[in-house]
């Protein structure tokens, strides 16, 4: 594997799966026994991360007692997000601190194939996304435009005049040379008084400046947990990667 670190942000409020979340973060929620958040820690530590950032807020303190300060030879460190009821731009902010080599950012609502997660480890790229061009655009998932190899838009509605386009799974990597970048261009969103909007109009701009690859994953099960419905769709999504061979 290439990363060797990594940032969960888990710090959000989780609104749409209330009443789920009204006492643990989002995080904590359990599919099949285990909570999104062990498997999280279980892949890249299978991966080969030396050691993961879990931006916290949102009951951030269960997350920080349940999980300590590393699993097995993998460390893991705790950075609060003090505004986590604002926009995600400010976790992952909070995220790049302290950061000084390639890192996999990742939301913390994902269930996946650990498959979907090792592709991207293994990504030297100066940046990269997952991409899953069997998804359909309908203006709730978060969106990738790719032409000529690389990335050139991030939104939830991108439109078909591209080479490929598809859902992004909520997992990116950026690299050394363009971390200092990513924190100039949210600090730049922040003066402007713009800090209750997602991590991924940042990404949007960085995007423009940056070759960002992207990583196909249409093929490996996986799927977000926005609502009380995706619960349900997680069980059926976690079946298929039993069968396949991809928890940790």
């Amino acid at each position: 594997m290439s990363v060797r670190e990594a940032v969960i942000m888990a710090a959000g409020v989780g609104k749409r799966l209330k009443p789920f979340t009204d006492t643990r973060p989002k995080s904590l929620l359990e599919v099949g026994g285990r909570t999104l958040m062990e498997r999280h820690l279980a892949h890249l530590a299978s991966g080969g991360v030396e050691r993961t950032t879990i931006v916290i807020g949102h009951f951030g303190d269960q997350i920080r007692a349940r999980f300590g300060g590393g699993l097995g030879t993998m460390a893991i460190r705790y950075v609060e997000n003090p505004k986590y009821t604002r926009g995600s731009i400010l976790s992952m902010r909070a995220g790049l601190e302290g950061l000084s080599r390639a890192a996999v950012f990742m939301d913390a609502d994902v269930l996946y194939h650990r498959e979907v997660l090792h592709r991207l480890l293994r990504s030297t790229a100066p940046m990269a996304f997952l991409l899953d061009p069997t998804s359909k655009e309908t203006g709730e998932e978060m969106m990738l435009g790719t032409r000529g190899g690389r990335v050139r838009k991030i939104a939830r509605r991108v439109g078909s005049e591209w080479d490929k386009a598809g859902e992004t799974v909520g997992f990116f990597v950026v690299g050394e040379a363009w971390l200092a970048r990513a924190a100039a261009i949210i600090d730049d969103f922040v003066r402007r008084g713009v800090d209750d909007v997602e991590y991924e109009d940042a990404l949007n701009v960085l995007v423009g400046e940056a070759p960002a690859e992207f990583i196909e994953v249409g093929d490996l099960p996986w799927t977000e947990i926005d609502f009380q419905e995706d619960l349900v769709k997680a069980g059926r999504i976690l079946s298929r990667v039993r069968e396949t061979g991809g928890e940790a």
